[in-house]
């Protein structure tokens, strides 16, 4: 078996998602369902739902202080935003937090991935997206295919962090050359299998170039940007130190404001930090 086959193998037999998130999507997709409904099922578990308060409060969106049960939560951010976090919060505990790997530490690509999280929701915002309910997910779950290759195939992943330090390679090249693959395809495998919404399958695929089959696409797009914004201002750590260009096609659709990035570097840099606290620490 080669390791292509060998992570494809990976990805299939990986287990479901706690339950409280598929009963959580399953109530979600029911007409009939209350929020009375969705609040039971999330406070269930206890932990989850002490740091969605404690997430949903953070000034990130903007409900400092008011958000006092699961009930107000959902009625804030609405059912789908809430689903997300609980989404997000499993995946991160589904998967080690303690390995090093060379300098790999997945608490470090985690902070990686919440830093282009909250940037992605903010970029999205600056260029006057309505719907942003995707926006953070998408943004966490841009690089998941790493901790994939991190977790199933830790020797093999060595030798891309090696190579990538001896030829100054993107991470995602040295993937490609050790493995036939990168992280971003095998991230897209793993999100359809957890049957995530396609636009966020399409963002996690097309991260590294900002477009859908040569379409602009405004989440796709604010991920691409949120990445390249989190690495510039050292947001975690993403596993490699190059710092990749915008696609100039992603102007063609998406719309930013001039002096958008400046004025959202402060409290990009403050919501970053509190929010790493919320979700990373036990």
């Amino acid at each position: 078996m080669d390791l292509i086959d060998k992570i494809f193998n990976t990805v299939n037999n990986l287990p479901t998602l706690p339950t409280v998130y598929s009963t959580l999507s399953e109530a979600i997709e029911d007409p009939n369902t209350n929020t009375e409904r969705l609040a039971q099922i999330i406070s269930s578990d206890q932990v989850s739902s002490f740091k969605i308060l404690r997430v949903a409060n953070s000034p990130f969106y903007g409900f400092h202080g008011r958000i006092d049960t699961i009930s107000q939560a959902i009625l804030y951010l609405g059912f789908n935003e809430v689903r997300n976090i609980v989404f997000a919060l499993s995946v991160i505990n589904f998967f080690s937090k303690d390995k090093l790997l060379l300098h790999f530490r997945p608490v470090d690509f985690w902070a990686h991935s919440i830093g282009v999280g909250i940037a992605t929701r903010m970029i999205g915002s600056a260029a006057g997206e309505k719907k942003l309910e995707n926006y953070f997910l998408a943004g966490i779950f841009h690089d998941i295919g790493k901790l994939l290759f991190f977790e199933y195939a830790h020797k093999e992943y060595a030798s891309v962090l090696e190579l990538l330090e001896s030829k100054q390679l993107r991470i995602k090249d040295a993937e490609v050359e050790i493995f036939g693959v990168d992280h971003a395809r095998v991230g897209q495998m793993l999100a359809e299998k957890w049957k995530l919404p396609e636009s966020i399958q399409d963002a996690i695929f097309y991260h590294h170039t900002g477009v859908v089959r040569n379409q602009s696409n405004n989440l796709v797009a604010s991920v691409h940007l949120g990445n390249i914004v989190a690495r510039i201002m050292e947001l975690g750590y993403a596993g490699d130190n190059l710092i990749p260009e915008p696609n100039y096609k992603i102007w063609e659709t998406i719309k930013i404001p001039n002096g958008a990035f400046t004025n959202m570097r402060k409290s990009l840099k403050e919501d970053f930090e509190l929010t790493v606290r919320l979700m990373l620490v036990e």
